[in-house]
C-alpha cells in the first residue's frame, strides 16, 4: 500500500529538497525567466518544448533549489481568480548562472517588490511579446527583442531600456515628459525592396490609466499619444538608438476602452490618417503581422 506523500508548499522552499543538476531545458527556462522577468507556467510552455507535466516538475525543482522565485504578489490574484497558475521570476542565483552562459546581467529594479497590479501588467506584456514572436516565426519574419537591439548599440549608448524625453504641447501648455514603452522590438522582413527592419513600441492597457487628464503633468493615454506623436515628428530616436521610424501598438482587452484609445490617438495626430498608431486585442496578436503588414 502506497504511503501518502505530503504536498510541498507552494510559496515556501523546503530545506530537504534534493540537489539539482541543471539540464539543457533547465538552462533554457532560466534564460527565458531572466529575459522576461515574470512568466506563468503556460508562458514557459510556449517558449520551451516539453509536456506540461515535465515542465511543471522542472519548475518545482528550480524553485525549491533557489533558481526561481514565486512572487508573493500573485497570491491575491490567485485568490481573486485573475490568474490560475503559478508565476515565476528570477533570483540572484539564476541571474548568476545566466550571466555565465549568456552575459545577461540584472538591472537594479529586478529585486524590488512589486504590487499585484504591476505583476498582472507585466504578465500581460510578457504574453503579448510571446504571441507576437510566435506570429513572426510562423510567417517567416525575424523577431528582434529590445535586449538584442540595445546590444547592437555603441558602448556609449548602452542602457537597460529604450527610453527618452520629449516636450509635448496642448494649447498654450507645454510639458517635458519621459517615455518608457512597455516593450520595444523590431521585425526583420524580406520585402519587394529587400530586407527591412520595422520598429515597434508596445503599450499594454489594462484600463487603469485615465484616457485624459486636465493637465499634462500627470500620466494618461493622451499624454502617451502626444509624446509618441512628437517623438516621431522630431526624429528623436534616430541618433540615439538608430531607430529611423516606428509604430506604436496599443493592446486592450475591452472593445469600448479601445475605442476611447483610438479617439485619443487620432486627436494626437490632429485627425490625420497616419500609420503611427495601430491597435489589437490580445487574441489578435498571433496574426497581427498577417493583417497589418
Amino acid at each position: 500500500m502506497n504511503k501518502n506523500v505530503a504536498r510541498r508548499p507552494r510559496f515556501k522552499r523546503v530545506s530537504d529538497f534534493p540537489s539539482i543538476r541543471l539540464t539543457t531545458r533547465d538552462r533554457e527556462i532560466l534564460s527565458a525567466v531572466c529575459r522576461y522577468r515574470f512568466l506563468t507556467t503556460s508562458h514557459i510552455l510556449s517558449l520551451i518544448p516539453g509536456s506540461r507535466q515535465n515542465i511543471a516538475r522542472r519548475l518545482q525543482r528550480l524553485y525549491h533549489s533557489g533558481f526561481l522565485n514565486r512572487p508573493s504578489a500573485q497570491m491575491p490574484l490567485r485568490f481573486a481568480r485573475q490568474i490560475s497558475e503559478l508565476v515565476y521570476c528570477p533570483t540572484r542565483k539564476s541571474f548568476r548562472h545566466d550571466e555565465d552562459c549568456c552575459g545577461r546581467t540584472a538591472s537594479g529594479n529586478v529585486w524590488n517588490r512589486v504590487s499585484s497590479l504591476f505583476l498582472l501588467h507585466s504578465l500581460s506584456v510578457s504574453g503579448a511579446l510571446i504571441s507576437l514572436k510566435a506570429g513572426c516565426n510562423r510567417h517567416g519574419f525575424r523577431f528582434v527583442s529590445e535586449e538584442e537591439l540595445l546590444g547592437s548599440l555603441p558602448n556609449e549608448s548602452k542602457s537597460n531600456r529604450i527610453q527618452w524625453r520629449t516636450t509635448i504641447k496642448s494649447g498654450k501648455t507645454s510639458e517635458r515628459v519621459g517615455v518608457i514603452p512597455d516593450a520595444t522590438f523590431s521585425v526583420v522582413a524580406i520585402t519587394d525592396t529587400g530586407i527591412r527592419s520595422f520598429y515597434y513600441f508596445l503599450e499594454v492597457d489594462r484600463g487603469t490609466m485615465p484616457l485624459h487628464r486636465k493637465t499634462l503633468r500627470h500620466s494618461s493615454i493622451r499624454r502617451k499619444a502626444l509624446a509618441y506623436s512628437q517623438t516621431r515628428r522630431g526624429k528623436i530616436l534616430r541618433d540615439r538608438y538608430d531607430i529611423p521610424g516606428f509604430q506604436v501598438i496599443f493592446i486592450s482587452p475591452a472593445k469600448k476602452r479601445m475605442e476611447g484609445i483610438k479617439k485619443i490617438c487620432n486627436e494626437a495626430e490632429n485627425g490625420r490618417a497616419t500609420s503611427l498608431f495601430c491597435f489589437a486585442s490580445e487574441h489578435e496578436l498571433d496574426d497581427f503581422f498577417t493583417w497589418y503588414n
